[in-house]
């Protein structure tokens, strides 16, 4: 009796897992109709088309260029009692900076690229990103963990290295092209379309950018973290210019963001409640991270992509700036910029 029940836990194991590799196999063939009909979606074919390989992989180098500002100011007497040096109403200016680089492996499935980066000549801990560009709308996601950042701070003319700070980035996006029957974002800055003649387009942006910097030993407390979160809605223009039938192809763009809603969050490692006398000391010197109201902003970034295509091969190149700020009533100041060049090598499937 043992044997006959084995064998029909055995079949029934094995159809149930038939079963669901073929439903497995369904969800990727419709997954695949869904992108290449993403790309399709109402395009004039004079102007724009699917390439003949519509598969990816590529390799290349990531270069980052990042920089971190903050100005805290505090209205505290007798100062100096909390950090030695120190001056009544004086200020805090942080400036940090960092150059870092990577190589990349990525794969763009009809559209869908996820990249995976390893490092090159860095110390960032963790890089990851993701993008969906489809000819009507698509999406962004990137996130860095940068652990290398050098810099100064006005108090004292205070080093800031690798071992005392570190900052991560995460921001994702959504764009929608006006004009997506003739102009391709995709070929412009992805190489993934071909954009047979030169078009513009209007594009419109929604944004959600974090910045969350940690430094020990600067403030009185021996940890700080500052964490910015904001949502922007961003209306830009695109171009791309296109020669020898787009397989050369110059793109430019430039988008404007507007701060629709902004927060701060500062954490400064010690809990007010098991240290209420220590923090009513240090609550003064903190206020401005923890009172106000943020303000309005206008951020912004740009591109710039070249792309060359020949037979089964792209040599690809991407520029990529940022500028996030975020300010506030109590007249602290945050300011995150970064650039992004990538240089990659292509091959169509």
């Amino acid at each position: 009796m043992r044997r006959p029940a084995l064998l029909v836990t055995l079949l029934f194991l094995f159809t149930v897992t038939a079963a669901a590799g073929d439903g497995f196999m369904r969800f990727l063939r419709s997954l695949d109709q869904w992108l290449e009909d993403g790309q399709r979606a109402g395009i004039d074919t004079n102007y724009i088309d699917i390439p003949k390989y519509n598969h990816q992989i590529y390799m290349g180098t990531y270069r980052y260029w990042q920089y971190y500002k903050m100005e805290m100011p505090f209205h505290v007497e007798n100062a100096a009692a909390i950090v030695p040096g120190l001056q009544d109403k004086d200020h805090y200016i942080i400036d940090a900076h960092t150059s870092q680089g990577e190589y990349d492996i990525g794969v763009d499935w009809k559209g869908f690229a996820v990249e995976l980066p390893f490092s090159a000549f860095s110390n960032y801990l963790k890089s990851i990103g993701l993008a969906k560009t489809g000819n009507v709308w698509g999406f962004r996601f990137r996130y860095k963990y940068l652990k290398q950042m050098d810099g100064t701070c006005n108090v004292g003319n205070t080093r800031i290295d690798e071992s005392t700070n570190s900052l991560r980035i995460l921001y994702a996006e959504g764009y929608y092209v006006l004009n997506s029957r003739r102009f391709s974002l995709a070929a412009g800055l992805y190489a993934d379309m071909v954009q047979k003649h030169s078009a513009g387009s209007t594009l419109f942006y929604l944004n959600y950018y974090q910045s969350r910097y940690n430094v020990e030993n600067l403030f009185p407390s021996n940890f700080d973290s500052f964490r910015t979160q904001q949502i922007s809605l961003g209306a830009g223009y695109a171009y791309n210019y296109s020669l020898l039938r787009g397989r050369l192809l110059f793109h430019g763009s430039l988008v404007p963001m507007f701060s629709v809603w902004n927060h701060m969050y500062h954490d400064a490692g010690i809990d007010a409640k098991d240290n209420p006398d220590q923090w009513k000391q240090w609550g003064t010197f903190y206020e401005a991270a923890h009172s106000g109201h943020a303000r309005f902003r206008l951020n912004a970034f740009a591109r710039f992509a070249a792309n060359y295509s020949w037979n089964h091969y792209v040599l690809s190149l991407f520029l990529n700036y940022r500028n996030y700020g975020y300010s506030s009533t109590s007249n602290l100041e945050i300011l995150n910029r970064e650039l992004d060049c990538q240089l990659n090598i292509i091959y169509r499937f």
